[in-house]
């Protein structure tokens, strides 16, 4: 009885040791994402705003190893500042489009340097983007997007800092594209010509090809600041910006701030 009783104790404090750690924190973000998108592949006008901007996340942090997901999305109108009075207008210029924008990420880091108050983290990451733009007045491109997925090479730096007395932690973090696939319309640019034996949802993936860094440059800067709060929880304030060109067929370019506050609660 002596010797089970000691083999409990033993394991009990042992889980208690890896439960110490490890950390674990479930967030929910929201803010504003402001984008610029130009999709030649319909039209030379600069689309532009600020739709709403969410975000649902998980991290997981070992000593040596930094899990996280992330679901992100946004939606709302852009508009160009070419569609004013007095303007030469195309037949298919439209005022203010639609974007509906979504992006779920899963790193997964290792530790390569480690102070008492930084560290660096590297390792691989997957992607998928889905980025629609809606707009009425372009026919039969009237649906237009990008899709991607990939598998990217991710750096974050984190250091611990205080700032009026309150421990704080600053993050800046880089995403890099190392290979995927993208998928644009194979219909899109073509808006007289309409095709009654073919549905959208034939067409959707037909027009995708392998990308890499050399023909789909995409850059991604994930920084916040974060500071505890009541109950183990914390509060992040975040700052993402972004950059995205595809040339094939037509150029299509995309780059975005994005401001909000995250809210993380503690979960081990």
């Amino acid at each position: 009885m002596k010797r089970i009783t000691i083999i409990l104790v033993l394991l009990l404090g042992f889980q208690s040791l890896k439960a110490q750690e490890k950390e674990g924190y479930w967030g929910l973000a929201i803010g504003l994402r402001s984008q610029i998108v130009q999709d030649q592949l319909i039209t030379r006008s600069r689309y532009s705003g600020a739709p709403i901007y969410f975000m649902l996340n998980h991290e997981r942090q070992k000593p040596k190893k930094l899990s996280s997901f992330q679901f992100e999305g946004s939606i709302g109108p852009l508009k160009t500042r070419e569609f004013e009075i007095g303007q030469n207008l195309g037949r298919y210029q439209q005022p203010q489009i639609t974007s509906y924008w979504n992006e779920i990420t899963y790193s997964s880091l290792f530790r390569l340097i480690a102070d008492e108050k930084s560290d660096w983290w590297l390792g691989p990451s997957l992607s998928h983007l889905i980025h629609v733009r809606y707009s009425p007045r372009w026919d039969n491109s009237a649906i237009n997007y990008d899709f991607s997925g990939n598998l990217q090479a991710e750096v974050r730096y984190r250091r611990s800092f205080e700032l009026f007395g309150k421990a704080m932690k600053g993050n800046i973090g880089l995403k890099l594209p190392v290979i995927g696939y993208i998928s644009r319309p194979i219909y899109a640019g073509v808006p007289d010509f309409l095709d009654p034996e073919r549905s959208f949802e034939s067409q959707l993936f037909e027009n995708t090809s392998v990308s890499w860094l050399g023909d789909f440059p995409r850059i991604q800067f994930d920084n916040f600041i974060e500071f505890p709060i009541a109950g183990g929880n914390k509060i992040r304030v975040i700052y993402n910006w972004e950059y995205y060109s595809f040339q094939d067929p037509n150029p299509v370019q995309t780059a975005a701030h994005t401001f909000g506050i995250n809210f993380l609660m503690r979960t081990k």
